[in-house]
């Protein structure tokens, strides 16, 4: 399943969160990172990432909760996401 993290760090671990990005990026079994993009007006980095189950979700966005707070949200490409209300809808 894919799922979209906001992950807001305060501005005093700014550097904290440059030194871990720069460090490499983690690979955490189980979860694959589609992209990752970076808020350059404020504190924030946005990752799009599929996770097999709720294990590797936790384990992935885990790693970073002593540097801030992680928002995830389940997401669905558009298309798949209307044929499927769609399906809702008629019944």
């Amino acid at each position: 399943m894919l799922f979209m993290a906001i992950f807001s760090y305060a501005p005093e671990d700014r550097n904290l969160v440059i030194e871990r990005s720069l460090g490499g990026k983690e690979k955490t079994p189980g979860v694959t990172v589609k992209g990752e993009w970076f808020d350059i007006s404020g504190h924030r980095v946005f990752r799009l990432f599929e996770a097999e189950d709720e294990a590797h979700l936790a384990s992935s966005v885990f790693n970073w909760t002593d540097l801030g707070i992680a928002e995830i949200i389940p997401v669905m490409e558009t298309e798949k996401a209307l044929k499927l209300l769609k399906k809702i809808v008629k019944k």
